[in-house]
């Protein structure tokens, strides 16, 4: 038997933040809604601060477009540094890597000390040896049938919780309609122990085999109705199943 990790890890799972949305329109309305779609990101990062969180996942639409202001491209990249742990972040479907990234022109000399932007299509390997805990994802560049977020998933290491992120659609439909499909055999046969989702804006918990797997819903209100978001914080202890908390979120 492979050896396991000896070490808790806590995890803050968020997505979907859609920060500077057009969908509300213009306006003072519009505007009030935006900025509270501003301060519920800022309820994330303390939510991760409050828990003391190990590591901060952000899988992916983070932002609503690529059309993205110097003032709002600032205030998220202040709001990940302030965060007291690492943050691993992918590009989704509405901020993807593609020929308008805005993350294209964006130097490591620019980013939080404490940010990892994985944007490598065909996917990348992020190693933290002090926590025991090895991160795979991959940029999405075109959301189409095409694209498999899990696609080229590496085996998971010996010794380390291994984490994958993926944007895209959970399916049981091979139908080959869908964007960006996720199959529940890739979630279980990749044997990882978390599968970090985004794409979907309400939590559904999709785990497979031994394999966890969730989408964590917005933690924005992005929909008038909303008074309140939602952040997943996963819980690993050696020895123990894999526990997922579901924790809201105020603007």
């Amino acid at each position: 038997m492979a050896p396991r990790p000896l070490r808790p890890l806590s995890i803050i799972h968020t997505s979907d933040v859609h920060l500077e949305t057009d969908s509300f329109g213009s306006g003072p309305s519009g505007d009030a809604l935006r900025e509270r779609v501003r301060r519920s990101f800022s309820g994330v990062i303390d939510i991760a601060n409050e828990r003391s969180a190990d590591l901060m996942l952000i899988v992916g639409d983070l932002f609503d477009s690529s059309r993205i202001s110097e003032g709002a491209l600032g205030f998220a990249l202040g709001e990940i540094a302030r965060a007291a742990m690492p943050v691993v972040m992918i590009p989704g479907n509405h901020d993807a890597h593609d020929e308008r990234s805005l993350y294209a022109n964006l130097g490591r000399e620019l980013l939080p000390r404490n940010l990892h932007l994985i944007l490598e299509p065909e996917g990348s390997l992020l190693d933290f040896p002090e926590l025991e805990t090895r991160i795979w994802g991959r940029a999405l560049v075109e959301h189409t049938p095409d694209y498999r977020p899990l696609g080229g998933m590496p085996a998971p290491a010996p010794g380390r919780w291994n984490i994958a992120l993926a944007h895209g659609f959970f399916t049981e439909e091979a139908d080959g309609f869908r964007s960006s499909p996720i199959t529940p055999a890739e979630i279980e046969a990749s044997a990882y122990d978390y599968v970090a989702l985004g794409h979907i804006h309400v939590f559904g918990d999709v785990s497979q085999g031994a394999t966890r797997a969730a989408y964590c819903g917005t933690p924005a209100p992005l929909y008038a109705s909303d008074n309140a978001g939602w952040v997943v914080r996963i819980g690993c202890v050696p020895g123990e199943p894999i526990a997922l908390e579901r924790l809201a979120v105020t603007p």
